[in-house]
Parts: structure tokens; C-alpha cells; sequence
């Protein structure tokens, strides 16, 4: 984009016809105009890769908490089902005993 506006403002400068009340020709108002989009999209696309990475950054961040959690309800889950199989065995305190 930086080349297409560098030959556009190259053929503003050499046309020296038309200009307006402000001194301005149309075609460098059109070359001003684009330079300040282009300003604009380069502001915007900051921007945007700043929001990019601070929400890559959490959902990394929930991602990884998210898996600890899981591994921590596994095993859990894991535990009760010994639990409770050991209760169906007949063991009062979850682990084939009755301790009297």
C-alpha cells in the first residue's frame, strides 16, 4: 500500500492544474486523505494485536487451569470409585476393614 501511495503522490507532484480555495488540487487532497487512512489502519492494527495477544495470553492462562483442574477431578473421581468399591466389599471405612 505504501508503494501505491508513494507513485500517486509522485504524479500529484507533477500536476500542478487544478486547485481548490484551500491551495489544494483534488488529487492531493485524495493523497493527504489516503495517507491519513493508511495512519488510521496502522493505528487500528496496534490496537488489534494488542487485544490479540492479551487474549491469547488468557486463554492460555484458563486453558492450563482448566486441565489442572480435570487432572485433579480424575483423580478424585478415582479415589470415590475405590471408595465406594471398597464399601461394596463390605470394609465400613472405605478400606476392607472394620476396625473393631
Amino acid at each position: 500500500m505504501k508503494f501505491g501511495l508513494a507513485a500517486l503522490a509522485s504524479m500529484v507532484v507533477g500536476t500542478s492544474g487544478l486547485s481548490t480555495a484551500n491551495g489544494l488540487s483534488p488529487v492531493t487532497r485524495v493523497v493527504e486523505l489516503l495517507k491519513s487512512l493508511g495512519e488510521k489502519v496502522e493505528n487500528e492494527l496496534k490496537t488489534e494485536e494488542d487485544l490479540f495477544e492479551t487474549f491469547e495470553c488468557w486463554a492460555k492462562s484458563v486453558v492450563s487451569q482448566k486441565t489442572k483442574s480435570n487432572a485433579a477431578a480424575s483423580a478424585r473421581k478415582q479415589e470415590l470409585e475405590t471408595y465406594v468399591e471398597d464399601l461394596d466389599a463390605g470394609g465400613a471405612f472405605g478400606d476392607g476393614s472394620t476396625r473393631r
